[in-house]
């Protein structure tokens, strides 16, 4: 990461810690009423603050990213009336409070939304699937937590529609959070990439701070006590300080440079709530449902994981291949490919074996007039027509630059060559379309034959580009034989 942009970053969140520790210290000397309102009023503010915020990242942005941006500002703007109602509630003294939590839970749900469109898009199946698994396992961890440390123990004490309410509003802050923690995680380090982080600290702290004003409410506390009163309005601040701050790019792979704690951090709530199963079975020797879901939910996710990890592994050995064994323009096979595939075929042979050499006629004026694009295009275009003109048998390659070359096998007459190699010419004449431009292109080829086995495919090359010569210094645009290589 860059400096300058973090040294512009640190000093906010440090200011925000210190609001947050500020008000956590002041409330205690407050009345509730006034309490909520001095907590209320900078969260609200906050709120709209962070939907103007990306309301300006929806106007640049585009598609599903403008869409997520947009769907992140009447997020902010949800929860900003959220604390407008706190706010009116202790102000009238009779707290519509269902309200107020019912809007905060919306919003909650619209930011999970909006994680999910403004994250760049994954093009690979794998890579979506592995993202879909882990947010699944960091998800259950954290709402596993929440459950065993604060649910279980508030279940008794709360009546069943609140603590339907309060199980909810978990499930879905666990969900928003696990879902920023991962994103995070496989953003690219840039200068200015602090705005995931900033969200899913902020998102983090704020499911903390509701687990906390739930464990408040059945101990009896103040609903600030345990630092939630300081943990919500930190949680908004880092929110709204997300909305600011430029946004990282994301591989679109699912791959990511491993640098520093960022890449395992969202795995630690998973450890923690193993940990915390292992704990409950030794106290106790038996495990809530919660732990058992949880559980069992793992093992299965840590399976698919381990089958899509095989999968990637498999297909990126057959890239590898590809790569290794074709020209990475054409997709032609490349020299090393035609030598393998060219020593076999000579050393199998029972009949006539034909290697023929073609070279463009011109293309360096297409580079020079047109551009190297337009150029790699007509490679292209030649390849394809190339492939299309040999037969099935045969193997057709790119040496470099604008040179291929081809073998025939089990040519019955030497005349089979020459066949195709009007094949070859006749196609790549016709008129292609390159640059937005109609080219008319010509080649020129070289042919070598041989029969019977125990021949060097190198000696027929230096035969064919022989004849290649010939054919360009007597006018180019067609092809000739060598004579010279007669059967063994």
């Amino acid at each position: 990461m860059g400096n300058r942009p973090k040294r512009l970053i640190l000093p906010r969140v440090a200011a925000v810690l210190l609001a947050g520790v500020v008000l956590q210290f002041l409330l205690p000397h407050l009345s509730d009423p006034v309490g909520i309102v001095v907590t209320s009023v900078p969260i609200a503010v906050t709120g709209f603050f962070a939907a103007a915020g990306f309301l300006r990242w929806a106007r640049v942005g585009r598609g599903r990213l403008r869409a997520g941006w947009g769907l992140g500002a009447v997020a902010a703007v949800t929860f900003g009336v959220a604390y407008l109602v706190y706010i009116a509630a202790a102000v009238l003294g009779h707290p519509p409070e269902s309200a107020g939590d019912g809007l905060s839970l919306l919003a909650a749900v619209l930011a999970t939304g909006a994680l999910v469109l403004a994250s760049p898009r994954l093009t690979d199946l794998a890579a979506r699937l592995t993202l879909a698994l882990d947010v699944t396992a960091v998800a259950g961890a954290l709402y596993a937590l929440a459950w065993q440390q604060i649910l279980s123990g508030a279940q008794g004490d709360l009546e069943p529609g609140t603590f339907l309410m309060f199980a909810v509003i978990m499930a879905v802050e666990a969900l928003a959070a696990a879902l920023a923690l991962v994103l995070m995680s496989r953003s690219a380090p840039t200068p200015n990439g602090y705005a995931l982080r900033l969200l899913a600290g902020g998102l983090g702290i704020f499911a903390l701070a509701a687990g906390t004003a739930v464990h408040n409410d059945t101990e009896d506390l103040h609903w600030y006590a345990t630092g939630a009163g300081g943990g919500y309005l930190v949680a908004t601040l880092l929110i709204g300080l997300a909305s600011r701050t430029v946004l990282p790019s994301a591989d679109r792979t699912g791959e990511r440079v491993f640098a520093g704690i960022w890449p395992i951090l969202p795995y630690i709530p998973v450890v923690l709530a193993l940990a915390e199963v292992l704990r409950s079975y030794v106290r106790t020797g038996t495990l809530t449902p919660v732990l058992v879901w949880f559980l069992l939910t793992a093992v299965a996710v840590a399976m698919l994981r381990q089958l899509l990890m095989l999968a990637t592994i498999r297909s990126l050995i057959g890239s590898l291949r590809h790569q290794a064994d074709h020209d990475a323009l054409t997709g032609l096979p490349n020299r090393a490919a035609f030598y393998g595939r060219a020593a076999a075929e000579l050393a199998a042979a029972e009949l006539h074996t034909a290697v023929l050499v073609l070279d463009l006629d011109g293309f360096k004026q297409v580079n020079d007039t047109m551009g190297h694009a337009a150029g790699d295009a007509l490679l292209i275009e030649v390849a394809r027509r190339l492939t299309a003109a040999v037969r099935a048998e045969d193997t057709a390659a790119r040496l470099g630059g604008d040179e291929f070359v081809a073998i025939l096998p089990a040519l019955l007459e030497p005349d089979q060559a020459d066949e195709v190699a009007a094949r070859m010419l006749h196609d790549i004449g016709q008129p292609m379309i390159v640059a937005g431009r109609e080219l008319c292109v010509r080649a020129s080829v070289g042919i070598a034959v041989c029969r019977g086995p125990g021949h060097e495919l190198d000696r027929l090359l230096v035969e064919a580009d022989l004849a290649l010569y010939e054919v360009k210094d007597a006018g180019k645009g067609t092809f000739r034989r060598n004579e010279r290589v007669v059967a063994a």
